[in-house]
């Protein structure tokens, strides 16, 4: 399998790597909690927040990029076309429908039984709602029914769960108290000045192995890499900022080796990102933003290519099993700094 930035800062020579060199900076929430925890999933509750994020973003800022859609980028300057946001809702299990199969047990040893590259990750059958799809949209270009919106977030993310929360199949009717819960939390990041930008790049992919380490962010706006947190958790924890800061360093990677582009690159490297000044967390039930300027950590530019250059190279050897060729990779980011602890067996 191939390990990516979540499972990559949990390897313990990483984790004393980033602590050593780049102590956590980051500073805890100072405010009361604004809206708490109804109990309802985690996974659905950020699911959805994340969502209602995306359809506020689309909303205020002037340039829209994806780099994971084969469509680019959209720039709403031009001619007010913004990406069109679809709504899916659970509709039944693809098992239901199977002539020789009765039960989730008998679909995932079906599954088990078929290549690797031929496996269906998820037995849940999804269409589109149509409506709801509507007033999102509706949303983006007016502003108007932001109950609707709220709505259709919880749908949406109701049908992409984990297999815990699979079991829900009453999409219809939500208790009020979760209705409430985001409708609070969407009320207080509109409130937000981070959304107020000019560029967006929604869900920002650092590439696969070509680009070291696979990851993908929350957002870029202009200069800042913002990730999305629903805990009641007020703490700026050492595990936040690993992970923004592996984020920070893949995005430098990826604009260094922008312009080497070739014909098997993947969709990550057809928009160039930016130069990100502030890295941060915002803390949706406490509405607030706590940020780190790059600046303020990283002031050895020297001191901080070799640890780019570590971090390639751990990146590489961790992942070795892909049968990539990394010689450019390296070439670039890691023997012009003559690393020392460089690893010299094959990439093959």
């Amino acid at each position: 399998m191939t390990t990516g930035v979540t499972d990559f800062i949990k390897i313990g020579e990483v984790r004393q790597e980033i602590d050593s060199t780049y102590p956590n900076p980051g500073e805890d929430v100072t405010g009361e909690l604004a809206v708490s925890n109804n109990g309802y999933s985690h996974r659905l509750v950020g699911h959805a927040f994340e969502f209602l994020c995306r359809a506020l973003l689309y909303r205020r800022c002037d340039e829209i990029l994806r780099p994971w859609s084969r469509f680019g980028e959209y720039r709403r300057q031009t001619d007010g076309e913004v990406p069109w946001i679809g709504v899916e809702r659970y509709d039944g299990m693809k098992w239901e429908d199977h002539p020789n199969i009765s039960s989730q047990e008998e679909w995932e040893a079906l599954q088990d039984e078929r290549p690797v590259w031929e496996r269906e990750r998820s037995a849940v059958q999804w269409t589109e709602d149509e409506e709801l799809t509507r007033v999102v949209n509706q949303y983006i270009e007016t502003g108007m029914n932001t109950d609707g919106v709220v709505r259709a977030a919880l749908v949406n993310a109701g049908w992409k769960p984990d297999e815990t929360v699979q079991s829900w199949i009453d999409r219809a009717a939500f208790a009020d108290d979760i209705l409430d819960e985001m409708s609070e939390l969407f009320e207080l990041v509109r409130e937000a000045s981070w959304t107020c930008g000019e560029t967006v790049i929604e869900k920002p992919q650092f590439g696969n192995h070509r680009y070291v380490l696979p990851g993908e962010g929350d957002f870029i706006v202009d200069d800042l890499l913002v990730d999305i947190k629903t805990t009641e958790r007020r703490a700026f924890t050492n595990a936040f900022w690993r992970q923004l800061l592996l984020y920070y360093v893949l995005t430098d990677v990826q604009r260094v080796l922008y312009n080497e582009r070739d014909g098997d690159e993947d969709h990550s490297s057809s928009v160039e990102y930016p130069e990100i000044n502030r890295v941060g967390v915002y803390f949706a039930r406490y509405g607030e933003l706590q940020t780190v300027e790059i600046d303020s950590v990283i002031d050895d530019r020297e001191r901080y290519e070799e640890f780019r250059a570590w971090i390639v190279d751990r990146g590489i050897e961790e992942n070795r099993h892909a049968q990539k060729n990394y010689e450019r990779v390296r070439g670039t980011l890691t023997e012009p700094y003559d690393y020392k602890r460089q690893q010299t067996f094959s990439d093959f």
